[in-house]
C-alpha cells in the first residue's frame, strides 16, 4: 500500500476521552506514527465508556485506532524521564488535560521545548490556557451550553436542545488537526516549532456564525428558528407522507422552479410570498401552505424531482438509510475494522480524501494500557536491564495481554 500523507511524522498522544483522541485518530489514519500515553491500570477514562465487547470499550477503540500504547506513571521521576525521552524523538505532542496539568507535573510545554526546540505542541482545553475559566473541567455539553450553541438550537418558543452528537468535541479535534497541519508547514519553512491552543468553548461559539452576523447588523443575536433558516424561505424541513424532506431555496429562480415542480404554482403568485423577504416575514403561513402539498408526496419522490430540476433537496434519512445509500458505500464513509479481542466492528471513516496518498482507518486500537510499552522503550534505546527496572518499579507498565 502507498504511504499516507503523514508517513514519517511521529506523534506523542497524551489525550483522553474524545476531542484530542479524535485528532490523534485522524493523524494515525493519515499515516503518522502515534504513541498514546496512558496511566497504568485504568488508562484513558474512555475505556469505561460503552458499548463493550468482551469488556473492551468500542468507544475507546474507535478513537484510538492505529496508535501504539505505553502506560507511564507521570508522577514518578523515572516516568517523567521516559516522557521527556519520548518527546525528544517526536514531531508533535497532543494533549487535552485541564490547563496546567502537565506543568504541575514538571513536564509541560516549556520543559518539552527545552529537550526538543522544534516541537509542535497541540492542546485542547475546555476554556483555553488562561482566563478566569481556564482551571475548570469541561465536557462537550458544557462547552455547548456556555457558548450559546444549545440556546440557539431547537424550535422557537421551546426549550433549548443540545446537538444530537458530540459536536464541540469533534469540532475541537478537527480544529486541532488544522492547527497542527499549519504548524507542520510553518516548521517546514522556518525550522521553528509552534504551540497550538484550542479551546472547546471558542470552537462551540465559532459555529454560531450566522447569529453573530445578525448581531453586527441589528445589535441582537438571531432567535432560534428550529428546522428553518432565519434569512431564507423556504429553506428547511417539511412534512411528507412518509417522513420529512428538506428543501433549500436561495434564489427567486429556485422558488419558481420549486412551485412548478411540486405543483404549487398558485404560491408563486401569492402576494405574501412574492420575495424572499416576504416569505421570511410570512414563514408560518408559507410552511402551512407548502405542507398542504408535501404531506401528500413521498420524500424520495420530492428529492428526485427537485434535484432533477436543479433545486437543492434531500429526504430526511435515518442513519440506517444513510448506511445503505449507494453514495455512502461508494465513498467508504462507514467501514469495518478487525479489533483484537473484539472482532469486526463498524467505524466512521476519516472524511478527508487525497488524490495520491491513502487514508487508512483499518488499524486496531491500542490494546490494554501499556500494550506496547516494552517495544516503545526498546525504540528509545533502553537496554533490557533499564526496561526491567522501570517495569518493576511501576514507573512504566506493560500490559499482560
Amino acid at each position: 500500500m502507498k504511504k499516507g500523507p503523514l508517513k514519517g511524522i511521529k506523534v506523542l498522544d497524551f489525550s483522553q476521552v474524545l476531542s484530542a483522541p479524535f485528532c490523534g485518530m485522524m493523524l494515525a489514519d493519515m499515516g503518522a506514527d502515534v504513541i498514546k500515553i496512558e496511566r497504568p491500570g485504568a488508562g484513558d477514562i474512555s475505556r469505561e465508556y460503552g458499548p463493550y465487547v468482551n469488556d473492551i470499550s468500542l468507544y475507546f477503540c474507535q478513537y484510538n485506532r492505529g496508535k501504539k500504547g505505553i502506560a507511564i506513571d507521570m508522577r514518578s521521576e523515572e516516568g517523567k524521564k521516559v516522557v521527556l525521552d519520548l518527546v525528544k524523538q517526536v514531531d508533535v505532542v497532543i494533549e487535552n488535560f485541564k490547563a496546567g496539568t502537565l506543568e504541575k507535573l514538571g513536564i509541560g510545554y516549556d520543559k518539552m521545548r527545552e529537550v526538543n526546540p522544534g516541537l509542535i505542541y497541540g492542546s485542547i482545553s475546555g476554556f483555553g490556557t488562561y482566563g478566569p475559566l481556564s482551571h475548570l473541567p469541561c465536557m462537550d455539553i458544557i462547552a455547548a451550553a456556555r457558548s450559546g450553541l444549545v440556546a440557539q438550537s431547537g424550535q422557537a418558543g421551546d426549550a433549548p436542545i443540545k446537538p444530537g452528537f458530540s459536536m464541540c468535541d469533534t469540532w475541537a479535534g478537527l480544529q486541532l488537526l488544522r492547527g497542527l497541519s499549519m504548524a507542520l508547514l510553518h516548521k517546514q519553512r522556518t525550522g521553528e516549532g509552534l504551540r497550538v491552543d484550542i479551546a472547546m468553548l471558542d470552537c462551540a461559539f465559532y459555529m454560531c456564525e450566522s447569529s453573530v452576523l445578525d448581531h453586527s447588523l441589528t445589535g441582537q443575536f438571531t432567535e432560534k428558528s428550529g428546522n428553518h433558516h432565519p434569512w431564507y424561505a423556504p429553506y428547511g424541513e417539511f412534512a411528507a407522507k412518509d417522513g420529512n424532506v428538506v428543501v433549500a431555496v436561495s434564489s427567486e429562480e429556485d422558488w419558481a422552479v420549486l412551485c412548478k415542480t411540486l405543483g404549487m404554482e398558485p404560491l408563486a403568485h401569492d402576494p405574501r410570498f412574492e420575495t424572499n423577504a416576504l416569505r421570511v416575514q410570512n414563514r408560518d403561513a408559507l410552511i402551512a401552505e407548502m405542507e398542504n402539498v408535501t404531506r401528500g408526496l413521498g420524500r424520495y419522490d420530492m428529492e428526485a424531482a427537485l434535484c432533477a430540476a436543479g433545486v437543492a433537496a434531500a429526504a430526511v434519512q435515518s442513519l440506517q438509510e444513510f448506511d445503505t445509500n449507494p453514495q455512502t458505500r461508494t465513498l467508504d464513509v462507514i467501514t469495518q475494522i478487525d479489533q483484537a479481542g473484539v472482532g469486526e466492528y463498524t467505524v466512521t471513516n476519516t472524511p478527508i480524501l487525497f488524490s495520491k496518498t491513502p487514508v487508512d482507518p483499518n488499524a486496531s486500537a491500542a490494546g490494554f494500557p501499556g500494550a506496547h510499552s516494552r517495544a516503545i522503550l526498546e525504540g528509545l534505546g533502553y537496554d533490557a536491564g533499564r526496561i526491567d527496572s522501570l517495569l518493576s518499579s511501576g514507573a512504566v507498565h506493560q500490559a499482560s495481554q
